[in-house]
């Protein structure tokens, strides 16, 4: 870790004494001009190391901390580092406290922001431009997630301004069937949405739970249009070659809008059918929590929609087999539609976290340096780790090489994730934590998905998000049940025009991913 602190603080030094070099040449005239670039200030004075811990304050969202007493990371991270990590976090008003420190002029040394926080600070004038600064950081790499397309997360006009948290899994959420339902009805597992309409069908009306009773659902799942998660819906829309609505995709080249393709009306005419005909839990709308995985665990619905921890994590497992131990549930593959092959869609421009530093802190160079080697080191190598599994030979040992974890200290790791604040290579974490899971995890992450761009783009100025997402939905809901026919949605499509903007978002949207490199 000193090694990193060297590195960074040598190459600050190596900037302020090429940028001197550079306003030597300058003319007389440019010499006048105030310096308004984002580069470490020339002035400041050489950076050393300091034998006192350099405090940090980190401010984000996020749930309360652990009390001190419970927390093994913290100390073993300021020891590392020799720093004294100030690490707070507001669960509700985060914004609102944020924006409080940085118009009373004390902003924190490194916080979290949304995507509209960014640029809006960015163009402000108050975020360090680190461009300058990401050679130094040596964990920041294609090998660690942070691929190219990755880091455009944290761009504004050219410049990189954040560290955004790594990605997750594209796609965690599938549809699972009851195995046993089938065996019993002499069904096969659905791979088109014409057998996933057919073996919904037959566990509704052929009884597979044996009881004599019409009681069974056919498809069961969480679906919330009220801020545009579509639910137990997604996978049928991806099938139909579509995000679901409200996304910006990218065709022949082109930003299009997934609500205005033609697969969109095709698929809400399959949706339609479903709910008429009561192949769908009529309260998927307002399922909530765990509702759906409760009511597919009790019988009551043979295909559910549910994320592979929530199915097959041995907590779940055990409450599945309390309930009832014979039931045995597939995990299904995409679905094959008129549009493809395709389990979901997935925005590239999602992230949890975007980390920002305040301009303000480059009179602070041995500070920068601090929290740079920090996210550096937490981003990478033995930091990594530590934030990952803890200490070694207490939390976790390694066996050939490979982290195995020592499940009666587990229980120390509860709060982690707090500390992953640039987050972590997905599949590896996971392989370590839940490696007897790994075939549902492993599954769900080759699936094939439909890539959308919306976290890529911001509003146009002027333009509501909440209002144009609240009428889509509503009227999206209306389609589903039949009380809008499909052939009215080109009138609908056309209000989201009119009314809402659509086409000047299209245009936002064509010009960021244009200048990001996703349109060439």
């Amino acid at each position: 870790m000193k090694k990193n602190t060297a590195g960074i603080l040598a190459f600050i030094l190596i900037m302020m004494l090429f940028l001197a070099a550079c306003g030597n040449d300058k003319s007389e005239t440019e010499k006048e001009q105030p310096d308004k670039s984002n580069t470490p200030q020339e002035q400041a004075d050489t950076p050393k190391e300091s034998e006192e811990p350099i405090t940090i304050n980190l401010f984000r969202q996020g749930p309360a901390l652990p009390a001190p007493d419970q927390d093994i990371i913290l100390p073993e991270l300021n020891k590392a580092l020799n720093m004294d990590l100030k690490y707070n976090t507001a669960p509700t008003e985060y914004d609102q406290q944020l924006n409080v420190k940085i118009a009373g002029g004390t902003p924190p040394d490194v916080f979290g922001v949304s995507k509209v926080q960014m640029e809006q600070f960015a163009k402000q004038g108050l975020l360090l431009d680190l461009t300058p600064y990401l050679e130094g950081m040596n964990h920041l790499t294609p090998e660690n997630a942070f691929t190219e397309m990755h880091m455009k997360k944290g761009v504004v006009d050219g410049k990189q301004y954040a560290i955004p948290y790594r990605p997750l899994i594209p796609v965690q959420t599938t549809f699972w069937v009851r195995q046993d339902w089938l065996d019993k009805l002499e069904l096969k597992a659905p791979t088109t949405l014409d057998e996933l309409k057919e073996v919904a069908k037959a566990f509704v009306e052929k009884d597979p739970d044996g009881n004599g009773k019409n009681d069974t659902q056919g498809i069961t799942g969480n679906g919330v249009p009220g801020n545009g998660d579509y639910g137990l819906l997604r996978p049928i829309f991806a099938a139909f070659g579509v995000a679901a609505p409200g996304q910006l995709m990218i065709q022949d080249n082109k930003v299009v809008y997934s609500s205005a393709l033609p697969g969109t009306a095709q698929a809400v005419d399959y949706i339609s059918q479903l709910i008429k005909d009561k192949l769908i839990d009529p309260e998927f709308l307002t399922n909530s929590g765990l509702m759906h995985q409760e009511k597919a665990f009790k019988g009551q619905a043979g295909i559910v929609y549910a994320h592979w921890a929530h199915m097959k994590r041995p907590d779940m497992v055990e409450k599945m087999n309390s309930i009832n131990p014979n039931q045995v549930w597939t995990q299904l593959d995409a679905m094959t539609g008129p549009g493809g092959k395709f389990a979901d869609f997935y925005d590239e421009g999602g992230t949890n976290l975007r980390l920002v530093m305040p301009k303000s802190l480059e009179s602070q160079p041995e500070k920068v340096a601090k929290v740079l080697e920090y996210i550096n080191y937490v981003s990478g190598g033995e930091g990594q780790t530590l934030v990952n599994y803890g200490i070694k030979d207490r939390n976790y040992k390694l066996v050939d090489g490979k982290v195995q974890i020592i499940e009666e200290m587990l229980s120390e790791m509860g709060h982690a994730s707090i500390h992953q604040i640039t987050g972590r290579v997905e599949m590896e974490y996971l392989n370590a934590k839940f490696g007897p899971l790994a075939p549902f995890f492993e599954f769900t992450n080759k699936l094939p998905y439909i890539s959308v761009y919306s976290d890529f783009v911001s509003m146009p100025e002027g333009m509501n998000p909440a209002d144009k997402t609240k009428f889509e939905n509503e009227e999206m809901i209306k389609f589903f049940y039949g009380k809008r026919p499909s052939s009215e949605m080109e009138a609908f499509i056309k209000t989201l025009k009119d009314t809402f903007q659509l086409d000047k978002y299209i245009a936002e949207a064509d010009k960021a991913l244009t200048e990001l490199g996703f349109i060439k």
